[in-house]
């Protein structure tokens, strides 16, 4: 009989210091609110007294989004003065979203009491607001008369909410993708061997790689050892592949390193502005020396002439 009493008594306290506050308010708007939806609290803005969570369960029709936020906060001071309430601030205030509505959630301190602001204008919006605190000195007064009202948010040490989500384990996305335990994000596969895997095509404005090859201006050096146009050649007839360029078969096996080619590339490119150049000189050459033997024959014929 005693342990049952001493049981009993364990479940008495652990249900006084630990309470379930449901439907506390709810909030069901038709209009567009002009400022947004503030649930005005009976919580008192005063300092390590509480650390409630609070969730907000409901349906936003304007976007067609399920709500499910979850919002939790600490108010503390410090300095000189801590007990002056002009010195107590938000402290350690988080949100999460398990639903796809994520508005912009702000804190607040009007008139002594804690003001939940929903700053969103969202018309035919309904949600319940359920809270769990847990023995530091909460009063159970304080959950209770909550009320919502469209007005501007007026208060003191405001502060917005920001979101925190994490997930743990595999993280299936359609289409067979898949978020894996390594951080690898599969996208038409569910076996990535990279950061990113996509099994598809990629269609981007713009794509920035980071790479620590080296870009080959060495090749404009008056050191750089230049293959000679016949040995490019060469190389081509036994090889079928410019030098240091894979083959076919290469890139058939293993695919292309995208900063590795292009460097590559940027090498040949760099080359054959070289050869062109050269090119250009010779040209200019053959030109003049063409020019003079033009000379002199004229020169002759006029000779001849006389």
């Amino acid at each position: 009989m005693k342990k049952y009493i001493l049981i009993l008594i364990f479940f008495n306290v652990a249900i006084s210091n630990a309470q379930n506050y449901n439907n506390i308010v709810n909030y069901a708007g038709s209009n567009v609110p002009n400022y947004g939806v503030k649930i005005k609290t009976n919580i008192p803005f005063t300092s390590a007294t509480q650390m409630p969570t609070i969730n907000i369960t409901g349906y936003n029709y304007s976007t067609s989004e399920t709500i499910n936020l979850t919002l939790a906060y600490y108010i503390y001071s410090g300095g000189a003065n801590a007990n002056d309430p002009v010195n107590y601030f938000f402290t350690h205030f988080t949100a999460s979203s398990s639903g796809s509505y994520t508005p912009i959630i702000n804190l607040s301190n009007e008139n002594g009491k804690v003001v939940i602001f929903i700053n969103d204008k969202a018309y035919f919006q309904r949600f319940t607001v359920n809270v769990y605190a847990y023995g530091i000195l909460e009063n159970s007064s304080w959950f209770q008369g909550w009320t919502t009202a469209d007005e501007a948010l007026t208060g003191t040490q405001t502060v917005e909410v920001p979101y925190q989500n994490r997930f743990k384990g595999n993280v299936y996305l359609p289409g067979g993708g898949i978020w894996n335990t390594s951080g690898n994000v599969g996208i038409g596969t569910i076996s990535p061997d990279a950061k990113l895997t996509v099994n598809g095509t990629i269609h981007s404005k713009e794509v920035k790689v980071d790479s620590n090859i080296p870009v080959p201006d060495y090749v404009f050096a008056n050191d750089y050892k230049l293959r000679s146009l016949q040995e490019v050649e060469n190389y081509i007839t036994q090889n079928s592949h410019l030098p240091e360029i894979p083959s076919a078969r290469e890139f058939e096996k293993n695919g292309i390193q995208l900063a590795e080619m292009n460097m590559a590339l940027l090498k040949k490119v760099e080359e054959l502005t070289l050869y062109a150049i050269e090119q250009q000189k010779n040209t200019e050459k053959l030109t003049k020396i063409i020019e003079e033997q033009n000379t002199r024959l004229k020169v002759l014929e006029r000779v001849k002439k006389n």
